[in-house]
């Protein structure tokens, strides 16, 4: 099955719940309190549900066990969080899961490339995590939503590390102000 595809498919369906996410913020404090709405709950689970899929077939795709595990940890996570409303204490066990699981994805694939934006953005996955855990009590919805679009980058950009797509790769070095042309995956930062 063609990865692209895949990550578009997994995309569309992520989009349904991020807009629904933003139509219904209205000041909430966190994200879980949105999700677990029950106006919400059943259409994210869904959508959730079908990005999911997806997005199992594409870590079979990956040929990478291990990745393909805590995908698997993470969608219990997730689904646990959206299933579970967070009065229940069984909620923020979920929300642990799903920052570990994240956590964990992206540390074994930045071991993987050495590629330094990924480990940029996974240095700031967890500067967003320690953010939304000493802020717990607050409104954390910013934290949470910044935390949930960097590894949506790190994702796609470890997809386009990983494909064998027929385009230059522009790399920015910002320390000596230079610009780059990497023919090659091998040459990425």
């Amino acid at each position: 099955m063609n990865k692209h595809y895949l990550l578009l498919f997994m995309i569309g369906c992520y989009l349904i719940p991020i807009s629904y996410v933003c139509y219904h913020y209205n000041s909430n404090p966190c994200v879980s309190n949105i999700i677990c709405n029950d106006n919400c709950k059943h259409i994210i689970l869904f959508c959730m549900t079908l990005m999911g899929g997806g997005t199992l077939l594409y870590e079979i795709e990956r040929h990478d066990i291990w990745s393909v595990i805590i995908i698997c940890v993470l969608l219990v996570g997730i689904y646990g969080l959206t299933m579970i409303n967070e009065t229940n204490p069984l909620h923020y066990v979920f929300a642990t899961i799903v920052f570990i699981a994240i956590l964990c994805f992206m540390g074994r694939h930045y071991c993987l490339t050495k590629c330094n934006v990924l480990l940029l953005s996974f240095f700031i996955e967890i500067a967003l995590a320690i953010f939304v855990v000493i802020n717990i009590y607050e409104n954390i919805f910013y934290g949470e939503v910044m935390y949930i679009f960097n590894f949506a980058f790190y994702y796609i950009y470890l997809h386009f590390i990983d494909s064998n797509v027929s385009y230059q790769d522009i790399v920015i070095n910002a320390a000596d102000h230079t610009v780059e042309i990497c023919e090659n995956k091998s040459t990425l930062v």
